[in-house]
């Protein structure tokens, strides 16, 4: 269930292709992501609205895992690309601008969400095949509906959830 101050932090506006407004992961919570899904170098890591994925930039760095962005702003996904070159990771970390209701998933192993309710309700059937397939799923501040998460991290007061 989506809390009052879940849904005062953002707009629920959420379509087939935008699920969520940009608004990137911090540091400090992608720590408690990272921490929660452990993630190794055998792994690949979708992070879904990936932004400018500073989230995979990091993942990529640390665990040497091969990382793939879904982003539908070109512009954002234009800036994903280029940190990743910057940071010297551009082999491992891919972007693919596409609608991520569409997007093919079968190679993950870990997702990491930082959607709007609507955008997770969206994605649910999709979210539903992953896990039945055994992929580790983390989403930022907005649960997954009906799901019990496996663990919980938290930082600064915003939750993060883990569902295996």
């Amino acid at each position: 269930m989506t809390t009052a101050a879940e849904k005062a932090h953002f707009p629920t506006m959420a379509t087939s292709s935008n699920l969520a407004p940009f608004n990137p992961t911090g540091a400090g919570a992608i720590a408690v992501a990272l921490d929660l899904l452990r993630p190794s170098e055998t792994d690949v890591v979708f992070d879904i609205g990936c932004g400018d994925a500073r989230l995979l930039v990091a993942v990529a760095t640390q665990c040497r895992c091969r990382c793939i962005g879904i982003e539908c702003d070109p512009g954002l996904a234009a800036r994903a690309r280029t940190l990743a070159a910057d940071h010297g990771v551009a082999d491992r970390v891919s972007i693919r601008e596409e609608d991520a209701t569409a997007s093919d998933l079968s190679e993950a192993t870990v997702l990491f969400l930082y959607l709007v309710p609507k955008g997770i309700q969206l994605l649910l059937p999709r979210l539903e095949e992953a896990r039945a397939r055994g992929v580790r799923i983390c989403t930022n501040i907005f649960s997954i509906p009906t799901w019990t998460p496996k663990a919980t991290g938290e930082y600064k007061g915003t939750k993060i959830y883990l569902y295996s």
